[in-house]
């Protein structure tokens, strides 16, 4: 019995490092072919990059003890089954929340590590929506069933504590403004933006109201904040993208109801690129919509589909210091990533 049981590791082993040494690639990583938008004759603004299903896109492959004890576990839940909210850090590590599973995917930009958390549950962790990435490696994950807001440490290596209770009712988007130390949270079910501060957690104000008016929210979602501070809202239910200040003082809106170019249907992600363009994701047009400073619409890219560049149902968007374009590609279960080409780089 006991020689059966060595040959049969030895055989597993065998195949394990037979698998380590001869990778396949995953043909969804990289685009085949090349995708722009616009096309040709005009000059490109946007390039299709990669695409992210799973640690080996990005050239994470387990070591050998690893994936040995992923198969004595008969669980390796790696795959991005159903994302969401998405961010990424300095250092290169991409985020996304996966609501199937109930925790966050973490993916390493130097290709050496892939994790996920929380390692273990966490009583009144339910439904998970979006995250914001803190200072020291702090992240906050907004729980809109529980009504509240978790905390991690050490890159979500550790988790602190959570917080809610009234005014929170239903986190859903969250924006970390690093100025202020200050978390901003925004509450669909209360039609509001709460801002908290970001080391003790203590309620400090609430910003705007229900209403259809300049002055307020219907159903907000999602927020972004520009290098210049500027704060933009998805005004979810008024089907409008809210702009803010610095200090939070409502600005301006831009967008209505309707299914032309320039409108919104179902509204979701926001992002700003390092020229203050906004990035809209709307979930029934299965597509981005990009605006000027002013909400003029500049371009539209991504189309229904499940082809590299097309998408079904995105949720959110992220874009990074290096203009690097994340899109939540929801209902295709995967990450989309994008490159804006800036006015005088090459294209």
């Amino acid at each position: 019995m006991r020689r059966f049981c060595l040959s049969f590791l030895g055989a597993l082993l065998a195949g394990l490092l037979a698998g380590c040494a001869t990778p396949t690639p995953n043909a969804a990583s990289t685009p085949a072919v090349e995708r722009v938008w616009p096309g040709p004759p005009e000059r490109p603004r946007i390039r299709l990059l990669q695409i992210i299903t799973a640690p080996e896109d990005v050239g994470i492959r387990p070591n050998l003890f690893d994936r040995f004890l992923e198969f004595l576990k008969g669980d390796a839940p790696t795959r991005v089954v159903r994302p969401q909210g998405l961010e990424a850090d300095a250092a290169g590590r991409l985020y996304v929340i996966d609501m199937h599973y109930r925790f966050v995917h973490v993916f390493d930009g130097g290709g050496t590590r892939y994790y996920r958390f929380p390692a273990q549950p966490i009583d009144g962790f339910e439904q998970p929506i979006d995250l914001a990435l803190g200072a020291g490696g702090r992240v906050y994950v907004s729980d809109s069933a529980a009504g509240r807001v978790h905390v991690f440490a050490e890159y979500g290596a550790r988790y602190v504590t959570s917080f809610g209770g009234p005014p929170l009712k239903r986190p859903t988007g969250l924006a970390y403004r690093a100025a202020t130390n200050e978390l901003l949270v925004v509450d669909t079910l209360a039609s509001q933006l709460l801002v908290y501060d970001a080391d003790s957690f203590a309620f400090k104000r609430a910003v705007g109201k229900e209403t259809e008016g300049a002055d307020g929210f219907h159903s907000p979602t999602h927020i972004a904040i520009a290098r210049d501070g500027t704060v933009y809202v998805t005004d979810g239910l008024n089907f409008r993208i809210q702009v803010l200040s610095a200090d939070l003082r409502f600005l301006r809106t831009f967008g209505a109801a309707g299914d032309n170019p320039g409108h919104f249907s179902r509204p979701k992600g926001v992002a700003v690129d390092s020229d203050g363009n906004v990035y809209v994701v709307d979930a029934l047009f299965d597509n981005v919509q990009i605006f000027d400073r002013d909400g003029r619409l500049l371009l539209a890219f991504g189309s229904p589909g499940a082809a590299a560049g097309e998408l079904w149902l995105p949720g959110a968007i992220f874009i990074d210091a290096r203009d690097r374009i994340y899109v939540a590609d929801t209902y295709n279960q995967r990450i989309q990533v994008f490159q804006y080409l800036r006015a005088g780089n090459p294209p």
